[in-house]
Formats: C-alpha cells, structure tokens, sequence
C-alpha cells in the first residue's frame, strides 16, 4: 500500500471510494464537489491510499477561514468499507498532518468524531478560542501544528460554506 498525492485523473474513483465509504455518502460528495468547484483545495494536501492499483483511501484538506486568516480543513477522510480498521485512515491521516505541518501550517480543524480524532492530537476548538456556530459539540475539533500559537482563535467557517 502507498499513499500518495491525488491526481485529477483519480477523482471519478476517489467519488466512488466516498459514496462507499460512507454508504451513499451524498453529503461528503456534495462537499468534495464544492471544494473542487471552488479551487480550494490545500496545494499538496489531498492525498489518496492505493493498493494494487486501487483507491482505498482518500483524505482532502481545503481552505478555512478563522477569524479573516487562512486556516485548513479536513473533509473528509474516507475508507473503503472492507478495509476500514485496518490502518488505511491512520496512514493518510498521519501523512497529512505531516505535509500540513511542513507547510508550517498553524493548525488544522474539522467535524469528526470526537472518539476517533484524538488519536491524531487533535482537541475541541472552544477552549482554545476557536469556534464553529453552526455546530457547538465536540465534533468540531482543532490539531495544533508546530506554528500554532495563542492568537489563532475567533469564528472558524469552512471555505464550501456559503458566507453568513
């Protein structure tokens, strides 16, 4: 298994990996569409996992906003079904964590789920002064980076969001 940069040519299977990943997965599409739509996606961070020529993993960062200054997003990551739990998530996570922080990126959000997310450092943005509306619960979490400091907090919004 290698993970790798995705390409163009990858997107009808990474649509695929998704809608499987997530059992129809109509709302992820939707988001990965508008990210693609809207050319935000992280130079260097959409990443896919492949194993004998075939896409079993795939993990998408695109823009934020928090507070008026750039800040990354991860949405979202996808394994395929009969492979989930077997390290592929932790692969492409880990990786772009990795490329995010040698980017010298601050920090990285996302809404996951809070018993899963942890593993990877990453925390509820609220005590640390960052915080999404839309949704107050410990799915919207934050992964300090080695830039990050303090002065990082305020409204975050996903860059696919319409604005408020």
């Amino acid at each position: 298994m290698i993970v790798r940069q995705a390409r163009h040519a990858d997107e009808q299977a990474v649509d695929g990996l998704i809608a499987a990943a997530f059992d129809g997965g109509e709302a992820e599409l939707e988001i990965v569409r508008a990210i693609r739509a809207l050319g935000i996606v992280s130079p260097g961070l959409e990443l896919v996992a492949e194993d004998n020529d075939a896409l079993i993993g795939h993990v998408l960062v695109s823009g934020g906003d928090l507070g008026g200054r750039s800040v990354p997003a991860i949405a979202p990551l996808s394994v395929l079904p009969n492979r989930q739990r077997s390290g592929v998530g932790s692969m492409l996570m880990t990786e772009v964590l990795t490329r995010a922080d040698a980017q010298g990126l601050p920090l990285v959000a996302l809404l996951g789920h809070p018993s899963y997310y942890p593993r990877f450092g990453f925390e509820p943005g609220r005590p640390l002064g960052v915080v999404y509306e839309p949704v107050d619960s410990p799915a919207f979490m934050v992964r300090r980076l080695r830039a990050y400091d303090p002065s990082w907090r305020g409204q975050f919004r996903f860059g696919w969001e319409p604005p408020s």
